[in-house]
Formats: structure tokens, sequence, C-alpha cells
């Protein structure tokens, strides 16, 4: 894999076939033994244009490559080695039989030696590391956006072994050599500070210190005007000790072991070496399985890391919408297919903005956790929410990160957590739009509705199987249109279903139907999947008017309300409702189907109505009902007389 793809059995070289086949064998690799979904391997295989025929060809491609990675296997055994499982398939193999898994081993080795002072052994390590190298990483799939992440790794990784072995060389003195590998390294990487720092030490340690100082002035002159930065804190550090003429080998040879027995503190590996290559956080959570449709909004998430339209400072996008809407399962969902484009580490928090703990997370403490992702040492981190925010973007500014800031409550808790350069992206789920991001920090906004009937429909399908959709045609049209389309409601139901053995779909809706409003089939015993704690985490951020306005609208019937009629049942002026339904909205509690005509859909509305009858006295909903149809007759016959 550390050049063009090659396999061998025995000392010798498979034949793989065609180049498509051999893109689907490396997407498997890469997955190191985990399953990889079929739908996944024909968006990767085909760079995100599969042909209607892809899944045939997919497994046609499998069939051929089963025969030559396990020519005597018998298929009615089954398949050891590229197996099947439930929702794609796997490639289970050793971790050694990988020229990557030894390569990486092989530099954590030296690395170790090095510390250790064996600068010898540590370079004779390095140098069979570089041996494996026999082109470019991943060479077969380049331009394939899956590949990315794990190319940029590996080629970093090379980088910076081939610096290791520079610094072996300076502890073996051989400085001569050193400054030639440091002149080729700082010719090809002119803006590296790292190679920068060991020109100048093997330059000064072979006798050079003039030159030394005069390769320090380039070097700032370019970062200057290339980058508008001044040299960093190690490059000015060595500057100054040329001048002082105090450089030091940073691993010399061990003076022996302490009265312990153990290495003495100056000789040991730092835990948090800041070229450590495993310093790339991966922290999403499992993408769903049963994730269904969202074309459009995928596709416009996508169009958001096209370099030809990233036009703004910062790219960011927030995804709001109801309680239930899968905002956190399309961001995760997206963020797994976008990871390749953002090699330097995908963070993760959940905000807490709305959550059953009503604790929404302090930015300051997700600073901490994001710095910590890094490795950066807890003495490190600044004690001030402004002083954590100049680390983190430092630390994001010359990386390319995906951020995903689910739950957000409000702009001044996300706001922190952005990163400030192109390079990265923030993604950001909230219930509410949050226009001060979109002033302040460019962010572009999208809302999340509800499923289309098509996406309800395959929804379900994923869930319960296609079997029993087709079998009961009349009963999922009339869950899906009780369920309001919404997926976390659907989810509910389709559990229900797969739970309850003797509930067939039919007997499922006549249940619904029945409930004339109620929530009791959406009730479970996880907060994350009841639907009325669910939907209570976006009431109570309502102010105490707008959360009254949204019980009483629920006692009318009619398909939609206006503002003058929702200040007669609140018994306000217009101008006071207006901000009341503006809230309401704001929250995705209540909808708008054009200017002045507000609606209540089926699940909020029952919900509203709960909240009315248990904080609103009847004489209450009485007055409130009398106001309505004494100024709007019209609704008069309209309204439930029963609650």
């Amino acid at each position: 894999m550390l050049g063009p793809l090659a396999i061998g059995r025995r000392g010798q070289d498979l034949n793989l076939g065609p180049h498509l086949r051999r893109v689907l064998l490396i997407r498997l690799l890469l997955e190191n033994s985990r399953s990889v979904p079929v739908d996944v391997l024909c968006e990767d295989v085909w760079q995100g244009r599969p042909p209607p025929s892809a899944v045939a060809t997919l497994y046609s491609h499998v069939s051929r490559l089963r025969d030559v990675l396990e020519p005597s296997h018998s298929r009615r055994a089954g398949h050891e080695v590229l197996a099947r499982e439930s929702t794609g398939y796997a490639l289970l193999l050793p971790e050694d039989v990988r020229d990557t898994a030894r390569f990486e081993r092989l530099v954590v080795s030296a690395r170790q030696l090095l510390a250790d002072g064996r600068a010898a052994e540590a370079r004779s390590e390095i140098d069979r590391a570089l041996a494996l190298w026999r082109g470019t990483a991943l060479a077969d799939v380049e331009h394939h956006r899956f590949a990315m992440r794990e190319s940029a790794r590996l080629t970093e990784l090379r980088l910076q072994a081939v610096e290791l072995r520079t610094e072996a060389l300076l502890n073996e003195g051989q400085y001569e050599q050193a400054v030639l590998v440091a002149e080729d390294l700082t010719a090809r990487h002119p803006l590296r500070e790292r190679t920068w720092n060991l020109l100048l030490r093997s330059l000064y340690l072979s006798g050079r210190p003039a030159d030394a100082l005069q390769r320090f002035d380039e070097v700032r002159r370019r970062l200057g005007e290339e980058l508008g930065v001044d040299p960093g804190p190690e490059l000015r550090g060595t500057h100054q000790a040329i001048l002082n003429h105090d450089i030091r080998l940073e691993h010399p040879a061990p003076r022996g072991p302490t009265r312990d027995g153990s290495r003495p503190q100056s000789e040991r590996i730092p835990r948090h070496d800041p070229h450590d290559v495993l310093s790339r956080p991966a922290q999403l959570p499992a993408d769903l399985s049963t994730f269904v449709g969202r074309s459009a909004q995928l596709a416009r998430l996508r169009r958001s890391i096209d370099e030809e339209e990233a036009g703004t400072t910062t790219r960011a996008v927030q995804i709001d919408g109801a309680a239930g809407s899968g905002k956190t399962a399309l961001a995760v969902h997206w963020a797994h297919r976008a990871a390749d484009n953002f090699p330097d580490g995908q963070l993760f928090v959940n905000l807490r903005g709305y959550d059953q703990s009503d604790r929404p997370l302090n930015p300051a403490d997700a600073l901490d956790d994001f710095l910590g992702a890094f490795d950066v040492p807890q003495s490190r981190v600044p004690a001030g929410l402004d002083a954590k925010i100049a680390m983190f973007r430092s630390l994001l500014a010359r990386r390319r990160v995906l951020v995903v800031l689910d739950n957000g409550l409000d702009e001044g808790q996300v706001r922190p957590l952005l990163p400030s350069t192109r390079g990265s992206m923030a993604l950001v789920t909230s219930r509410a739009p949050l226009p001060g991001l979109i002033v302040t920090h460019d962010v572009r906004p999208m809302t999340l509705g509800v499923f289309s009937p098509e996406e309800a429909r395959q929804a379900m399908a994923r869930r319960l199987g296609a079997d029993q959709i087709e079998a009961h045609p009349e009963a999922v049209r009339d869950i899906i249109d009780l369920c309001g389309r919404l997926p976390l409601a659907l989810a509910i139901v389709a559990t229900v279903a797969q739970t309850r053995p003797n509930h067939a779909l039919p007997q499922i809706a006549d249940e619904l139907r029945r409930a004339g409003g109620s929530l009791d089939l959406f009730t479970g015993a996880d907060a994350n999947t009841d639907l009325r704690t669910v939907l209570s985490w976006s009431y109570r951020v309502l102010s105490a008017d707008a959360a009254r306005l949204f019980r009483l609208l629920s006692l009318s019937d009619a398909a939609w309300i206006s503002a003058p009629a929702a200040a007669s049942l609140a018994g306000v002026t217009t101008s006071t409702v207006r901000p009341l339904l503006e809230e309401l909205t704001r929250q995705h509690l209540l909808g708008v189907q054009r200017p002045d005509r507000y609606v209540l859909t089926g699940l909020n509305r029952a919900y509203a109505s709960e909240l009315a009858r248990r904080h609103d006295s009847a004489v209450d909903r009485r007055a409130a009902r009398a106001r309505l149809t004494r100024q709007f007759p019209s609704v008069n016959g309209r309204l439930g007389t029963g609650r």
C-alpha cells in the first residue's frame, strides 16, 4: 500500500485484475477488518457516482477477489478472508500483512530507541521503515476521497520518519550527512519549521554557525512574506541557542539507570510529543445503518467543502430543525462520508443544549476536551476562556479538521468552538436557528424538515424489511401520516413492531388511530427515544408567555391560525403575540405555511394539548375558546369541545 497495490503469496505477486477491483480491495484494507456497508462501497469505489448496475458489479468483483485471495476455499463453506457480514463486507487479515502497519511499528520503535540514546539502532529501524515505500501511498486511489485522509497521514508520517533519521544522524555525530538531508527537506518543505530547525542545528554542529544564522534570516523572511507570521518558539529558541553557543543534542547517549533501575527523567520519551502521529482524533459516533434519504441536504453539505465554492474565511454549516427530525443522524452520516477531506482529525461534542440534564455544556469544558484530543498536556491548557479559544484556533491554523458541534443551545455557546481558518470546517446542529453566527462567522444555515413520504417509507423498510412494508401498504401509509413523517416517531413505531412480535403493522396503525392524539405509544424508558420527553426539552426553554400560548393553540382544531386569532386565544394584543409566535417557530414547535398563517402539526398539537390539560384550568381553557369564537366566529364549530 506504500505505493501501487501489490499482494503476494509465497513470494509470488497475485493478479488482482482491473483497476476497479484494486480500488475495492484498498477500500476494504483501510477499514482494518471492519465491515463496510454495500452502499458505502458503491459510493466510494465509483467516487460518488455509482451506475445503476453498481451493486451487481460490486458482487462480481467480490467474487473474483475471493477466487484470488482464497483459491482453495469452498464457496459453500463460507469465506474467511473476504467475509460477508450483516451490512456489507470485511477483509479479515492480520495487521502485520500490511506494509503500512509494519512501517508505523518500525517508526514507533525507532522513536523509542532514539529517546533511549541508541541513535545507531534507531537509524537502522528508520532505514528499514523507509525501504518499505515504493512510491506514493495508496497510489491506485490517490484521487479518491475515501483515501485522502489515510494518504495524507502516511505521507506526513514518512516525512516525520526522515526528520527522525536526521535527528539520529546528529546524535551519531554525522553532522555533514545531517546537513545534506536537512537541506533537501527544507527545499521540498520550505514552510515547515521542524525541518528548518534541524538544518540550523546541523549547520551549527558541523562548524558553520554563520551559515546557520543566515538560514534563520531566510526562513524568517519566508514565513513573514508567505504566511504573515514569525518563527515559532522552537525555531526562535534554536536561533537564540546558536547566538549563545548553547546547542545541545535532543537525545544524548544514556548515562545509565537510576538507583531504582529506571531511566533518568531527561532520557525518557515524552508522553506528549508534538509530532506524535497518533494525535489525530477520530471522535465521530457510529453512523446509523438505518440512515435513508436526505439527498438534497447531503448534496448541499458536499458542496460546502468543494474548493471552487469555498469563498468564506471559515467554512461552517448550521442545521436546525424540530425535535426528532434527525439532525444529529444527518450530521454524523455526512461527517463520516466527508472525513477523508479532513485528514488531521474529526472532533465531536454533544453541547447538551436540549438535554435531560438541563445543564448545557460550558464551552470552556468543550475546549478542554478538544485540546486534550490533540494530546495537549493539561498543564499547558490555560485557565481563561479567551486563552483556550486562542490555543484551539492556533492548533487548527495549519490543520484540516472537521468539528461537529451537536445539540447547541445558542450563539454564545457555539461561537468559541468555531475554527477560524478555511482549512477546517464546523458542522453545528441545534433545534433553533442561530442567526448571530450567520452575521459574525458567515455560517450557512440549513433547516431540516420531516421526511418526504418516500423517505418515510424507506425508513420503515430499512428497519422492518421490505417484505413487511409491501405486505401492509395501507397500514404503513396510515402510520406515516399519524407520525407526521417525523423520523424519531417512525423509528419508535418501528421499534414497537420489532419488540412486540404479536403486533403486526395493521394493529399498530389501529392503536395510533384509537389514541386520538395521545403520545402514549411513543413513550419509552430511554429519555432520548421518548417523544414526550424529547419535546419537553424544547418546551422548557420557552418564555412563560410563549409556553402558555403554545398550550392554548391546541384548543383550536382549525388547520391554521393567524396572529390576531392567536392573540384572542391568549387574551393579548396582536403586537404582543407576534414575538411569542416567532419564539415558537424558532423552536420548531409551530410551523409557518406563509406569512401570518401558523400551523400546529399533529404530534406537537398532541403534546400541547396534554400540557394544556395539565397546566391550564378548565375555566381558563373555556375562556380562551370563548374569546376566539367571539372575535372570530368563522372558526365556531371547529373548536374542540372536549379539551
